[in-house]
């Protein structure tokens, strides 16, 4: 029956194909490929707005392998469906083709009474699409051979682990769309842009052929020659799947001791890529030579149990001594901010204080409470002592036999479910780590549920009153769960710590508002992980993640423990939601001290990693007579096309400069070198703008009333039309209108007019271009100089 009913729709869709102006865009291996069970040309899309393809819903919901093909131009930062099939009537029961800035993929959710709910999600993060440019995508699925995604002339992304399955997984679909996924949740995934044609076929279509159509939006480089003086390594990954017998990692901390060797900190995520809860596990990966090689083997600087993590690293280092630091989130088992804040970790510091000292609290399955003394010995809630232990890595020892670890799935004495702020350190260039030294008592406020690192690094003060001062940049939940950035510190060589005031502590707002740290409740005002950088007379910049699509920046005189009322929104910064890199360049660029920043590129999603150079100037004073620097934002640089996420910078030998960072959402975590006339490099050219090489009359000889009139318009490249595809045209006082009717090739169109009613004789045909015809080449540049149409002029003869 549906071999009768395919038969049925190719050739009803064989007929309607004149009347949809379903034309070839191209003849590349035509007569080897089936007719698409569908195709539509020349939609533009604003946000809100779709294709609506109800017709074809039951004919797509029988194909269970197939191939997808769009052609497509956006605008916009989120994610997009190009295509969809959905169940209206429930939030999960669809397929969607989509894009968003760094990512392409598609999701299969099933939501039905048959089977459970399940979502088969195939996708690449190691895209770059950018913006306005014209890209053609395909997506092939293929019951033997799994998922393939081609993109501008490359396969991008093959998957042949995920479980096959296509539009007919989808339980009783009532919508297609071209532009959006109707579903009842809301979060349509919206397109906006224009859709120069949209197939769908009910086979898997040829590799070559799937080449050649996507390779026509293929992208030249318009890279210039890297100058002789810059320089920059090929990334290599440190960290990667299989790696340490983990196939996940994520939050790369990067830090180049005083005796030459470079540090990689990473999470490493055993079970799966998100954040606790999870098992997750700080580790460490060594170079002595700059990253030119590296270690075999990582070192584990801590592996808690079950479900049980250590999160975000960051690094620093004493110079009066030479100890390493490593600050770093601690999570008993089941514990985190995944799920919610507040649901899988509570308010407080998992302490309570006995005469003046602060102790770990315990309780057993009838909630007894215990806790963990001097020397580890636990004592019950009559303040005696047991026969319970409790060493430094928190392992729990009855009667000196160790029987479990107290962050632990199993353990009989539970920690309070919260974050704990953990300290460790190094005295043997990390070969070798002690800790955890728990920060809470010290740091930690009973209203926060989580008090965390602003991974990458810390720093130690270099000059002014707190000389020596170690620094580590922090967040914390307030009393309403709001993120707030601030800074831990000691000035005893890290024996004692103490937590400095939050920027949005006495924050002076625009509107003339004063928030403070512990209440405040708009979303808007929050910051969260941070990077601190010195300025040259002790004052403190800290670069802040934010939701404002730029960074943050806030200022301090006193070392970090209080800052300046303004936070500026640097401009100049662009950033997403994303951990952001800063360090004080060791040395000056043109003859000035100067801020290295790393950070995506993109106002809302982790795509185009670009590191800034800031030149660091004097300009005028604060109201308190110190010192105000601006920073001038002088260069900056590609440096990782597609996603980029976390990073992590650090000061090599001879002015160089590593570069740490999330290649990959949670595989890969790569690592480069390069120097500031790398950074410095003018490195791409601008991109050409369509030009019109002919305009021609291909009508040959008298031309009858009725007869069509055709115009061939060669370009010197490819490009797309959209919106109205029409030339209109003036011939002896009649006007007229050609209307696209065929592509030749990459860069040949063909248009038609019907000749009107003349007496016999020769006539001036002139043209003019409408509007709202508009032609793009690949790189989103339209079509201006409209001359070669404009000063048409030739004969048509009319006969009778």
């Amino acid at each position: 029956m549906k071999q009768s009913k395919m038969y049925g729709l190719m050739i009803f869709t064989f007929l309607l194909l004149p009347f949809l102006c379903l034309q070839a865009v191209t003849t590349v291996g035509a007569a080897e490929q089936p007719s698409p069970l569908l195709r539509y040309e020349n939609l533009q899309l604003s946000t809100g707005t779709s294709k609506d393809l109800s017709e074809y819903v039951d004919e797509l919901s029988d194909l269970d392998e197939g191939t997808i093909i769009v052609r497509f131009r956006y605008s916009g930062s989120s994610f997009m469906s190009l295509f969809s099939l959905s169940n209206n009537t429930l939030p999960d029961s669809h397929f969607h083709l989509y894009i968003s800035p760094g990512t392409i993929g598609s999701e299969n959710r099933y939501q039905g009474p048959d089977f459970p709910k399940s979502n088969i999600h195939t996708r690449t993060s190691s895209v770059s699409l950018a913006e306005n440019y014209v890209h053609t995508l395909a997506l092939v699925v293929d019951k033997n051979q799994g998922y393939k995604y081609f993109l501008n002339g490359e396969l991008v992304h093959s998957d042949q682990q995920s479980k096959i399955a296509f539009l007919d997984n989808i339980h009783s679909p009532n919508s297609a769309k071209l532009g959006k996924t109707e579903r009842s949740s809301g979060n349509e995934y919206l397109f906006n842009g224009n859709i120069d044609f949209a197939e769908v076929y009910s086979t898997p279509l040829d590799d070559q052929y799937l080449l050649e159509i996507t390779g026509q939006t293929h992208h030249e480089s318009l890279e210039n020659p890297l100058p002789d003086d810059a320089f920059i390594t090929e990334p290599s990954s440190i960290f990667y799947p299989g790696f340490m017998d983990s196939n996940n990692y994520r939050i790369p901390a990067l830090y180049y001791t005083m005796n030459g060797t470079l540090l990689a900190g990473i999470d490493r995520r055993v079970n799966h890529g998100g954040d606790s809860p999870n098992d997750i596990h700080a580790a460490v990966r060594r170079s002595f030579d700059q990253g030119e090689t590296w270690e075999t083997d990582g070192i584990i600087i801590n592996a808690y149990p079950d479900q049980a993590s250590n999160i975000d690293l960051a690094f620093t280092q004493d110079e009066t001594n030479e100890r390493i630091f490593a600050l770093v989130d601690g999570f008993p088992n089941g514990a985190g901010l995944m799920g919610g804040f507040g649901n899988n970790a509570y308010k407080g510091t998992g302490f309570k204080e006995i005469d003046g000292n602060s102790y770990m609290f315990l309780v057993d399955q009838d909630e007894n409470e215990y806790t963990i003394r001097e020397e580890g010995v636990v004592y019950n809630q009559h303040n005696e002592a047991t026969n319970y232990r409790v060493d430094e890595r928190r392992d729990l020892y009855l009667d000196d036999e160790k029987i479990d670890n107290i962050f632990s799935a199993t353990t009989p004495l539970t920690p309070y479910k919260t974050s704990y702020l953990e300290l460790y350190f190094s005295d043997d260039e990390g070969e070798t780590w002690t800790g955890p030294i728990d920060l809470n008592p010290e740091t930690k406020e009973e209203w926060m549920i989580f008090l965390g690192v602003g991974p990458g690094n810390g720093i130690q003060l270099k000059e002014g009153t707190h000389k020596g001062r170690i620094v580590f940049p922090v967040y914390f939940l307030n009393d309403h769960n709001r993120q707030a950035s601030a800074v831990v510190y000691s000035d005893d060589n890290g024996k004692t710590w103490h937590r400095g005031e939050s920027p949005n502590e006495g924050r002076l707002l625009p509107n003339g508002e004063t928030i403070r740290e512990k209440d405040f409740t708009n979303h808007s005002h929050e910051i969260t992980e941070a990077q601190v950088v010195e300025i040259p007379n002790g004052q403190l910049k800290m670069f802040m993640r934010n939701y404002s699509g730029f960074a943050q920046i806030a200022t301090s005189f006193d070392g970090g423990e209080t800052w300046h009322e303004e936070v500026v929104t640097e401009e100049a910064l662009v950033a997403p939601y994303s951990q952001m890199s800063a360090i004080r360049f060791n040395g000056q660029i043109d003859g000035k001290e100067a801020i290295i920043f790393s950070s995506a590129n993109h106002p809302n999603n982790r795509v185009n990693g670009t590191v800034r150079v800031g030149l660091i100037e004097e300009d005028g004073t604060y109201s308190n007579g110190e010192t105000n620097y601006s920073i001038d934002w002088r260069y900056e640089q590609l440096v990782k096309e597609g996603h980029y996420g976390y990073s992590s910078l650090a000061n090599l030998e001879s002015g160089r400069i590593g570069l740490f960072y999330e290649a990959t959402a949670n595989t890969n975590m790569d690592y480069i070198q390069f120097n500031t006339e790398f950074l410095k490099w003018d490195r791409f050219g601008d991109a050409p703008k369509p030009s019109i090489e002919s305009v021609q009359l291909i009508s040959q000889g008298a031309i009858s009333p009725g007869q069509p009139i055709q115009l061939e318009v060669t370009m010197d490249e490819f490009v797309i039309l959209t919106g109205t595809r029409s030339l209109f045209g003036t011939l002896a006082g009649h006007q007229l209108e050609f209307t696209f009717v065929d592509q030749l090739g990459n860069q040949r169109f063909l248009f038609e007019a019907t000749a009107p009613q003349l007496p016999p004789r020769s006539y001036s045909l002139t043209l003019s271009v409408p509007e709202s015809l508009l032609l793009y080449n690949v790189y989103g540049n339209k079509l201006e100089d409209l001359e070669p149409i404009q000063s048409f002029n030739k004969k048509i003869a009319i006969r009778k």
